[in-house]
């Protein structure tokens, strides 16, 4: 019957609507194509048509035919899990600038003024929105949505739709150690600009002891902000030269990572 109207196999379409899960999951969180500005129909054709452009290298297999409703869920939470595992991966390189930007933020006394950041609809500091505006650029202008569906395409020859395999124990440590460098390299992104500003705030303290009289919380978040956002402003380009840096990495790692799946 489905062979008659579609031209697939029970085995193909059972594999079809499993990856379908996982796909939908890993679009549902990765960076740009996951943006709450984005719209659900948007996400769930895209998902759709990207099933269909992968489904003749899907490795079924017959037994997918013999399973009941019950005997799917396994399968299908593994998929799930195998799509949010890629996306999260590649989220949490712009997570590492909203660090950055957080860091930074806080440091010129803007902790309070938290704005909706358009990549996550989640509340996000003013630097952090910066960080994220460029990054959202940069990770277009580099292709790097080009690997995230290169990955995905890897993913199902490592990982077929019918095996139950998830990540085994010698993937763990090098994922732990990836999302160790990315922090660390929020913090190398963040260092310029809270290294400066606490010299000015050691410079205000000084003043405070020199001069009593002098109202230094009142011209302090002033001096704060205009250095801040200029320290901000001329280390722009270590932005490009940072996730340059991380990409690479991030696609090394990820795929040292599916070869030990």
């Amino acid at each position: 019957m489905l062979y008659d109207l579609l031209g697939l196999s029970e085995a193909q379409f059972v594999g079809f609507l499993l990856s379908f899960l996982r796909i939908m999951a890993l679009v549902a969180v990765a960076p740009v194509l996951g943006s709450q500005s984005i719209p659900v129909q948007v996400k769930v054709f895209f998902s759709f048509f990207l099933s269909i452009m992968l489904l003749p290298m899907l490795k079924t297999d017959t037994s997918l035919t013999s399973l009941s409703l019950i005997g799917m869920l396994p399968l299908a939470l593994k998929e799930m899990l195998v799509g949010l595992f890629l996306g999260f991966n590649a989220k949490f390189i712009f997570e590492s600038f909203q660090f950055a930007g957080r860091l930074i933020s806080t440091q010129m006394g803007l902790g309070m003024a938290n704005i909706i950041d358009p990549e996550n609809g989640a509340p996000s500091t003013p630097i952090g929105n910066i960080y994220s505006m460029v990054v959202i650029i940069l990770f277009l202008t580099l292709n790097g949505h080009h690997f995230v569906i290169a990955a995905l395409y890897k993913s199902f020859e490592f990982v077929p739709v019918a095996s139950m395999s998830l990540i085994p124990a010698a993937a763990h440590g090098k994922m732990l150690v990836m999302f160790n460098n990315l922090f660390i390299m929020g913090i190398k992104l963040a260092a310029p600009s809270m290294a400066t500003l606490f010299l000015i705030e050691v410079c205000m303290a000084i003043m405070a002891r020199i001069m009593p009289q002098m109202n230094i919380f009142f011209i302090g978040l002033p001096i704060r902000l205009s250095v801040g956002m200029f320290i901000v402003i001329v280390s722009l380009p270590l932005v490009y030269v940072f996730f340059t840096m991380m990409l690479r990495q991030w696609e090394r790692d990820l795929t040292s990572i599916l070869n030990h799946l």
